[in-house]
């Protein structure tokens, strides 16, 4: 019999993950043309988030070994047994963090049920084991990267974003900027 010797600084296989909330349709389409505006500005440049990457991060959790999804997920299960309601996201507002080169869209009210969400989601991943990052949650939803604005647009009018579900996502880096792929989905009745 042959026995195979384990290395110790052998790596085991991790991917980047964070819980989020996907757009509808329609706010999707409407903060892709916020998007295509931003890029259009000419006091305003950066690389733009990909229609299909647009989404609001409720948790970002981060490295996990992937002996560990399932832990996310049975943690997901239990926050989607507390039965969030579905809500609504009111866009009220195009910022700019300098510091950050991001521009980004928020809300002027983060909804109570969205604040529940992230807060349930929290300490059930506390529970489970995971290193839950607990500053203050300020909702934003990324328009540009590498961003350097001089003036920010005004909407003309808010942009509504029905939140149905949320995902658990993978995080994959190329080099035309990340990949998300969802794998895990639980809806807010």
């Amino acid at each position: 019999m042959r026995i195979t010797e384990v290395k110790p600084d052998a790596k085991r296989e991790t991917v980047r993950v964070f819980f989020a909330i996907w757009p509808d349709g329609a706010a999707q389409k409407q903060l892709a043309a916020v998007t295509e505006q931003l890029q259009a500005d000419p006091l305003c440049s950066g690389r733009k988030t990909e229609p299909e990457n647009i989404h609001l991060t409720l948790v970002f959790v981060g490295e996990v070994d992937t002996g560990g999804l399932e832990a996310l997920r049975l943690a997901a299960d239990e926050v989607r047994g507390r039965n969030t309601p579905a809500f609504d996201i009111v866009i009220e507002e195009i910022r700019y963090w300098k510091h950050k080169g991001i521009a980004y869209a928020t809300t002027g009210k983060i909804p109570r049920q969205l604040g529940d969400l992230v807060d349930a989601l929290r300490d059930a991943l506390s529970a489970a084991g995971f290193s839950i990052e607990r500053r203050t949650y300020r909702p934003h939803i990324t328009l540009m990267r590498k961003a350097s604005c001089q003036a920010m647009p005004h909407l003309e009018e808010p942009i509504t974003w029905k939140a149905r579900e949320w995902v658990l996502v993978k995080s994959t880096r190329t080099g035309n900027g990340p990949v998300y792929n969802p794998i895990g989905h639980w809806p807010l009745p």
